[in-house]
């Protein structure tokens, strides 16, 4: 009898958005349907939690590896301390010639570089292939295949990219939640050229189309976006708060990393519009002020300084994805009215878990599915006065409990299983 298939699970990013909870059902389906899981992340605590309640953790086809310091081959090391002698010698050099030159003339190579490198701050995929080659050592089992939970972090160029392949020998695929947009043009990302990617996950599965034409050498998957619905054993003090302090008023939730796609400006004149005695709006998320537009900013400071009676915050992130969800369960709408978002979300998947009417932003794809399966309203992202219209039109006419079913049915764990074996498979083949 052959050993059944290995595969690394590679999740580059812990502690932000849902990527933990993805994490940790991508090893559970891979576990359930009888695989051997090598788990490479930083969010290794979550990955246990996550498993436990599963009851999986213990599994005698799991290894869960640690986050260390990928090892460096002897050539890797002798090329490094080349690497650091130069810079250190540049770096010298460019010191003497910025004290004896002119100020017109003075040049700090790192920033210039850096400035010029829309890039710079993005992952580095021969980091990716060290880890996979050092965990691949001191597995028990080698894997067959690798599966990179988050490509949208990586450098896109060819010269990172070519010394990637150079580690890199075993075949991998991934997921962009963000793809490039393809026309008559292939995709820019350098990986797409590598002999050892044989393939990505989309979310959207009108952007798979484009790509199977442009690669058709490649596997181009689409996985519906689903999310996690557990809710805690006992109540949270924090929903209990949140109770007490609405009073019975309709609670409006908007939630997650906030950025400056979460339109914080707009959803803040929502709230000034609204009247306090129907309403109470609760924000919950890590707000990355650093990602606000001015106005974003602006309204954050106003919403910290000088909050509305009406209003409920959270600035940090929730670690446990059931409290997050009993938050959800205790709202009456969900507001995600995000500014210029294209893509995917879980959040219509929040909603229709827990029959909560939810409003969305018109002209893109979660308005899209939001009005095709008629669990809630779409509107534009710019006009707060039609928000607040749309919020009472929700409360007076609610969406039926059959639409919220079958949103729950085409995008549900089981729908999301079948696709990602179903690229797997061919993908690793």
């Amino acid at each position: 009898m052959s050993a059944a298939p290995c595969v690394m699970i590679y999740n580059p990013l812990s502690g932000h958005g849902h990527l933990d909870s993805w994490n940790a059902l991508f090893v559970a389906f891979l576990l359930e349907r009888g695989w051997r899981v090598v788990s490479l992340s930083p969010g290794a605590v979550d990955l246990r939690l996550r498993l436990a309640q599963k009851e999986l953790l213990s599994h005698p086809h799991l290894y869960i590896a640690k986050w260390d310091h990928p090892q460096r081959s002897f050539g890797e090391r002798v090329r490094g301390r080349i690497k650091r002698t130069t810079e250190s010698f540049v770096k010298n050099i460019s010191g003497l010639w910025q004290k004896s030159s002119s100020a017109e003339r003075a040049y700090d190579v790192t920033n210039n570089e850096a400035a010029s490198d829309p890039e710079a701050g993005y992952l580095i995929p021969m980091e990716f292939a060290q880890r996979v080659r050092s965990v691949s050592k001191e597995a028990p089992w080698h894997p067959d295949f690798v599966f990179n939970m988050y490509m949208d972090l990586y450098r896109t160029d060819t010269a990172s990219w070519h010394l990637f392949e150079k580690i890199q020998k075993i075949n991998w695929a991934g997921i962009r939640f963000v793809p490039t947009a393809l026309n008559d043009t292939a995709p820019k990302e350098a990986y797409y050229d590598l002999r050892s990617l044989r393939g990505m996950c989309f979310l959207d599965e009108e952007v798979c189309v484009p790509y199977r034409q442009q690669r058709p050498q490649q596997s181009f998957g689409y996985l519906p976006d689903i999310t996690e619905t557990a809710l805690p054993e006992t109540p949270s003090r924090l929903v209990a708060e949140i109770q007490a302090l609405a009073r019975g008023r309709l609670i409006v939730f908007m939630g997650g990393t906030i950025g400056s796609n979460k339109n914080l400006d707009r959803w803040a004149q929502v709230i000034k519009l609204a009247n306090p005695k129907k309403w109470f709006f609760v924000q919950i998320g890590e707000v990355h002020v650093n990602n606000l537009t001015a106005e974003d900013r602006i309204a954050f400071e106003e919403l910290q300084n000088n909050p509305k009676e009406h209003f409920f915050m959270l600035t940090e992130y929730l670690p446990d994805e059931r409290v997050f969800n009993e938050v959800i369960a205790a709202s009456d709408i969900l507001f995600a009215v995000y500014r210029n978002f294209t893509i995917s979300s879980n959040m219509p998947g929040k909603a229709a878990a827990f029959n909560k009417p939810i409003l969305v932003a018109s002209g893109h794809l979660m308005g899209r599915r939001v009005e095709e399966y008629s669990i809630g309203r779409s509107v534009s992202e710019e006009r707060p006065d039609l928000m607040l219209e749309q919020l009472d039109r929700l409360v007076d006419l609610p969406p039926s409990l059959e639409s919220f079913a079958a949103y729950r049915h085409d995008f549900s764990h089981a729908a999301l299983c079948d696709n990602f074996f179903e690229f797997l498979e061919k993908a690793s083949a």
